[in-house]
């Protein structure tokens, strides 16, 4: 429950007594709390109350990584460096408790699933440099910032850096395709990211966003022109038969007309030649 300050007039029979300017002084000076409930809207990061056209949906993340951050079990893995300890084998569950990942930093989360996405690519143990190694620690941070960008999706800053961390990787994933094509498939399907080779041919053009909603209009009334001739292909296919029927059937009569039409004639000259014939003999 939040306090405000506001005004309220008290009426009292010194303050009537009083002139006008010495009242407004008063009204000025005179401030009385009254409670008031907190304003519908979204609580923030900091627990600030946001109004409600300010609220951000989760962002839609096009990264091409399949399979989101798993989620591990925390209160079982030990933290990074802890996992050969000999005391805390003989330890209280209670110490182990205590250095599991539940208890750890971000960092050291960040560090556990980057460790455990490189110790499955790397070439061998002490391998840190390769196209693998380094494809996998950008997709353990990128898939961390996924997964707490979710929880606070009005922090843009964290989409920009998402961003950068995948051109990052591409251009990665793009030095491993033209070096070992066989390495470049096997690396997408293990660590599950859907990546689209660029074209060296094709120059990259960015629109502002004025341009990109003025092509996208565009593109939606391309579509919508698409939509409607295939309509009208299907339904004149649909009448080109009834047409093809109808021209079949139109034609077969004119041919029969035409069959009688020389009948006639060839009888209308017979009779002909049989007056001349007459007339003459």
């Amino acid at each position: 429950m939040l306090t405000v300050i506001t005004k309220q007039i008290v009426p009292s029979l010194i303050f009537q007594s009083l002139g006008k300017n010495q009242t407004n002084l008063i009204h000025r000076i005179l401030w009385i709390r009254s409670a008031s409930k907190i304003p519908p809207g979204i609580v923030g990061k900091y627990k600030r109350v946001l109004p409600a056209h300010m609220y951000k949906p989760r962002p839609q993340w096009e990264t091409g990584d399949i399979d989101p951050y798993p989620n591990f079990d925390l209160s079982k893995i030990l933290r990074p460096g802890f996992e050969n300890s000999e005391e805390l084998k003989t330890a209280d569950d209670v110490v182990k408790h205590a250095f599991t990942l539940e208890y750890a930093t971000r960092a050291e989360i960040q560090q556990y699933y980057s460790d455990y996405l490189v110790k499955v690519v790397q070439r061998h143990p002490l391998d840190q440099s390769s196209y693998e190694v380094l494809i996998a620690k950008l997709t353990a941070r990128i898939r961390m910032h996924i997964k707490y960008g979710d929880i606070d999706p009005r922090r843009i800053s964290r989409r920009n850096v998402v961003s950068k961390l995948q051109m990052m990787r591409n251009f990665l994933l793009n030095k491993l395709m033209h070096a070992d094509y066989d390495v470049y498939e096997w690396v997408k399907k293990v660590l599950r990211i859907e990546h689209t080779p660029e074209n060296p041919f094709i120059t990259q053009v960015h629109h502002n966003d004025r341009e990109s909603e003025r092509m996208r209009f565009q593109q939606q009334a391309h579509d919508a022109v698409q939509v409607k001739k295939n309509e009208l292909k299907l339904r004149f296919a649909t009448e080109k038969e009834k047409f093809a029927a109808e021209q079949e059937s139109l034609l077969n009569e004119i041919q029969r007309d035409l069959q009688d039409l020389r009948l006639q004639i060839a009888k209308h000259n017979e009779i002909r030649r049989q007056r001349t014939r007459t007339i003459v003999e």
